[in-house]
């Protein structure tokens, strides 16, 4: 055990998470061996013991945490309780990343993928998108259909005029003939 008797929840809690974040952060096929991690190793079969451990185990630690808290003894409020947890939204997110992947992964490993790397999901992409519309709403939390639709074609009508990003954490592709930018002016109109 790790440090005094009182923080065997932390350490326990902590190992939970380095578990989950190396199961769900697989990039390569050799990272596990150079690291000595065996839950970097990229999936390949549809009955990995992890999908198990992830769905089993992971989520069962937060469910038995949240029904310790139900069970505790003594007068608690409400907020005093939640104080005594990581939030509901927390928890509903981890379960429905989870059961999602390990559905996702399976059922590609079924079709006949030969290995899925974890890192791979990733929503940045899908929350930059709704993030756009967002803005675009203003103060329209609630958008119909056709606002949405208007929303979505100015968005797309300006992501294909736009330059490339030079910079950033994303990667650029490959160009095969350089962007040229003329200053040349354009004929007059009478």
């Amino acid at each position: 055990m790790v440090g005094p008797p009182d923080a065997h929840e932390t350490v326990r809690f902590i190992r939970h998470m380095d578990k989950f974040f190396d199961c769900l952060n697989v990039r390569n096929f050799d990272e596990h061996m150079r690291k000595r991690k065996p839950n970097l190793k990229p999936y390949s079969d549809p009955d990995d013991a992890r999908f198990e451990w992830l769905q089993r185990d992971f989520l069962g630690y937060f469910r038995d945490w949240e029904q310790s808290l139900m069970d505790r003894e003594g007068h608690f409020t409400k907020t005093e309780r939640n104080a005594m947890c990581i939030s509901k939204q927390t928890i509903e997110g981890l379960k429905m990343t989870v059961n999602s992947f390990v559905e996702v992964s399976r059922y590609l490993l079924q079709q006949g993928v030969n290995f899925v790397l974890s890192e791979k999901f990733c929503q940045d992409p899908l929350e930059e998108h709704f993030s756009k519309h967002r803005q675009r709403g203003g103060a329209n939390n609630d958008p119909t259909i056709q606002a949405f639709g208007y929303q979505e074609n100015v968005i797309r009508l300006q992501k294909s005029h736009h330059l490339r990003c030079i910079t950033g954490n994303t990667r650029r592709q490959a160009q095969d003939t350089p962007e040229v930018i003329e200053d040349t002016p354009l004929p007059k109109r009478r």
